[in-house]
């Protein structure tokens, strides 16, 4: 369960690249009035390393255990999100890498509050819309009915 991947790789030559899976714990966390349960992450990461850097391939995948926002009984939430980009650096805040080392459960918890949905519902559950009959127009607009002129 290994977390931190070091980037740098003097083994690898030029265009050549590597790729590998990590498994590790995220901590809990609040959102939007409740706690979030995430447990273990699974990631894939591609390492390709160029001339004046690395280029990183990260795809991280877990199910977050939450409560639907309609019944408030308990939903995993699967979720995956990835991100590319290339480092000529050695030092990436928003990667959480520090010294060609990528911290990967760092980079989860700080990536995994903006993957939540604002509302989350619960299989066979749905928010409820307005009902609007076909072709009504919202009273509120009926102010607006004669400020355009049409031709037609």
């Amino acid at each position: 369960m290994e977390h931190m991947i070091d980037l740098w790789r003097p083994d690898l030559e030029v265009a050549e690249k590597d790729e590998m899976e990590a498994r590790y714990e995220v901590e809990p966390f609040d959102l939007y009035g409740r706690r979030h349960v995430t447990g273990e992450a699974l990631a894939n990461i591609g390492i390709t390393r160029l001339p004046d850097g690395v280029h990183l391939e990260l795809s991280v995948r877990c199910d977050v255990d939450t409560t639907c926002d309609r019944t408030l009984e308990p939903v995993e939430l699967p979720l995956e999100f990835s991100e590319m980009a290339f480092l000529s650096a050695s030092s990436d805040f928003e990667l959480s890498v520090e010294n060609w080392v990528l911290d990967l459960k760092r980079f989860t918890e700080r990536a995994l509050p903006a993957e939540v949905p604002l509302q989350v519902f619960a299989p066979g559950t749905e928010p409820v819309l307005p009902r609007r009959e076909a072709g009504a127009v919202d009273p509120r607009w009926r102010g607006l009915d004669g400020l355009f002129a049409s031709g037609f």
